[in-house]
């Protein structure tokens, strides 16, 4: 009778003891090393999705074990790490995709992938490359050394998965102009390392997390464009090196926060074409010193007069009201 993939796999593969120098069926692939791999394989990806061989995860299993020119030769880490950039492909749908997988030996000359000099993969960049699949959560397995991920400009559809969330490590997150959905989890509170982060022009749902104000080193935060509800979170305050903030194009309510001039690196925000109400705050007639020099808020709810402040300047920075 058939069995599953994974039964398969851990009867052909899991058994052997030696490793044989010539292969003469591409099913006697892995010997003794085939046991460590598959086990740390079976930690990152679903039985569920081993088992069903149209998944992006049994294809690159597939691949590894029966296709992949370098099979036998590697150790468990390197194998693992071309797991999981081919399931990374196949997930997202690269185009042409036997190209990327054999035309380099290498994984870090596969196309997107940036290695460090240890052969640890730190970027991911497949920015206006057709995709047109999810991200899947194995991406997590990068999670020690990934600092860069781009895939922008893209048509990536589903949420973003859990694994992202647990990428400690990264410093810039560019997944704008694609077609994510779903909320933004209070799981960005992982991404402590990130600088910029650009979620811009998706299908985004549900609040802006106050998790989010707990990102001390982020510069760039890019939300225009999305479906965001609920207030701009009065924390933000705490954002102190956040240079540049777009949460236009959403659905925000509430007040303009007076806390935001508590970013005193902050020079460029754009909260145009929300439901924002109330008057401007006070605090706002700091406008061109040392703080925002670019100010968009036009297209809300505002009520009461500009800050008297505003009206003794000489030279006023760009602010559309």
């Amino acid at each position: 009778p058939n069995s599953s993939v994974a039964e398969d796999v851990f009867r052909v593969f899991v058994n052997e003891v030696e490793i044989r120098a010539e292969q003469k069926n591409n099913s006697e692939i892995f010997g003794s090393a085939s046991s460590a791999l598959l086990k740390n394989i079976d930690q990152i990806s679903s039985s569920t999705s081993l088992d069903d061989p149209t998944s992006a995860q049994s294809k690159a299993l597939k691949w590894l074990l029966e296709q992949d020119p370098c099979r036998g030769t590697l150790s468990t880490s390197r194998s693992m790490n071309r797991y999981t950039i081919a399931v990374i492909y196949l997930s997202l749908r690269l185009p042409n995709i036997a190209a990327h997988l054999v035309g380099q030996e290498n994984e870090c000359s596969w196309t997107g992938v940036t290695c460090d000099a240890a052969g640890d993969v730190i970027k991911i960049e497949l920015q206006n490359s057709q995709l047109t699949g999810e991200v899947p959560s194995e991406i997590h397995y990068f999670a020690p050394t990934l600092e860069h991920v781009d895939f922008s400009e893209n048509n990536i559809v589903g949420s973003i998965p859990d694994g992202l969330y647990s990428l400690r490590k990264l410093i810039n997150l560019y997944l704008h102009n694609t077609a994510l959905t779903g909320t933004l989890s209070s799981k960005v509170e992982n991404w402590v390392e990130l600088n910029n982060l650009y979620l811009g022009n998706n299908e985004l749902i549900g609040e802006v997390p106050t998790e989010i104000t707990r990102l001390r080193k982020l510069r760039f935060l890019i939300l225009h464009a999305n479906k965001f509800k609920g207030n701009i979170p009065s924390s933000i305050n705490e954002m102190k090196n956040l240079f540049y903030l777009d949460l236009s194009y959403n659905d925000l309510t509430g007040g303009l926060p007076g806390s935001l001039s508590g970013c005193t690196k902050l020079r460029h925000a754009y909260l145009d074409h929300n439901k924002l109400s109330g008057p401007i705050p006070s605090s706002y007639s700091r406008l061109g010193d040392d703080w925002i020099i670019d100010l968009t808020m036009d297209s809300n709810q505002l009520t009461g007069g500009l800050p008297s402040e505003w009206g003794d300047r000489k030279k006023l920075p760009e602010c559309f009201v």
